[in-house]
């Protein structure tokens, strides 16, 4: 099964949705410039390299109207306007309803603090999951 591109996906969105999500994208890859971008569970995701397992933020939009942009290492990100939104232990997100949102600086910092711990926070993950299994 070949793997739809960015673009089809894109393509698919509600207009509204659309414009919030192409603006979000070219967020995030500005200040993720070698991020790997893919989709994956009907989402943009962002990894360190080609797996999903190692993605380190994603875009989806939701049925509601806004779009998500998660962080999966977001509980440690400096957030001082209080963007992120979340309790577990790593994951974080921030609702996004129009494109002045997604034009927020306080967001496009917290992309770029995720981006320059991406490769720790991945390197993290896979220490502790080989313990897990030994």
């Amino acid at each position: 099964m070949a793997s739809i591109s960015v673009q089809e996906w894109l393509a698919n969105l509600a207009p509204n949705i659309r414009a919030v999500t192409k603006q979000l994208r070219a967020v995030a890859r500005k200040n993720m410039p070698k991020a790997h971008e893919f989709i994956y569970h009907d989402a943009i995701g962002y990894s360190v390299n080609d797996s999903p397992f190692d993605r380190i933020c994603y875009i989806a939009p939701q049925k509601r109207g806004y779009v998500n942009f998660g962080f999966f290492f977001g509980a440690g990100l400096p957030d001082p306007e209080k963007l992120l939104i979340g309790e577990g232990q790593r994951l974080r997100h921030v609702k996004i309803w129009s494109v002045e949102d997604a034009k927020n600086p306080a967001l496009a910092k917290l992309i770029s603090a995720t981006w320059s711990e991406a490769a720790e926070s991945v390197a993290r993950v896979h220490v502790k999951m080989k313990k897990d299994k030994a």
